[in-house]
């Protein structure tokens, strides 16, 4: 029981120490000097990872950089993904297409700035390739909704208290069929 307290509390500073930097990063909250040391690890972290190094590499090189034990090496990584969006799109499938078609946009928005329509035409086409506006396949089965379906509305007995005792009376089903 001892050891799970410890590890309650350890999770409580994790938190905690998440909730500080992620209020640094949407209000521009102080931190301490200490915590300024732990935020450059951080962005040094989110710069190794935004380079294509894994995790492992990543960890290693925050080891050796910063004498750091494997523990808390591993709270700053996880720190680093949980405060930066980017770092959490990049581990799943729909997160990297996302990146990419941010990147098209971006790369569009510069043609644009440029006036060089054409580009900027190809390339906000291939973001909406990669968001999946041509898909077909998602498209929306409209004749699945115009089926008729049966919608029954079903009126419950009321009780009233304090009320005379009296029988109750049957309460009306009413079944209404949609149609063609």
């Amino acid at each position: 029981m001892k050891q799970l307290k410890s590890n309650n509390k350890y999770l409580e500073k994790v938190r905690g120490e998440l909730d500080v930097f992620q209020a640094h990063l949407v209000n521009g909250t102080e931190l301490t000097p200490e915590q300024w040391e732990t935020w450059d690890k951080i962005g040094s972290v989110r710069a190794w990872l935004s380079a294509g190094h894994t995790d492992s590499q990543v960890l290693a090189m925050l080891k050796n950089s910063s004498k750091l034990q494997e523990r808390r090496a591993r709270e700053i990584m996880t720190l680093a993904y949980a405060v930066f969006v980017e770092l959490r799109q990049a581990r799943d499938k729909d997160g990297v297409k996302d990146l990419y078609a941010e990147l098209f946009r971006a790369a569009a928005k510069k043609a644009l700035d440029n006036d060089d329509f054409y580009n900027y035409g190809l390339l906000l086409k291939e973001a909406a390739k990669i968001d999946g506006a041509y898909d077909s396949s998602k498209a929306v089965d409209a004749e699945a909704y115009k089926k008729p379906s049966k919608v029954v509305f079903k009126v419950r007995q009321m009780t009233i208290n304090n009320a005379p005792e009296t029988q109750p009376n049957q309460v009306q089903d009413i079944t209404h069929e949609l149609g063609e």
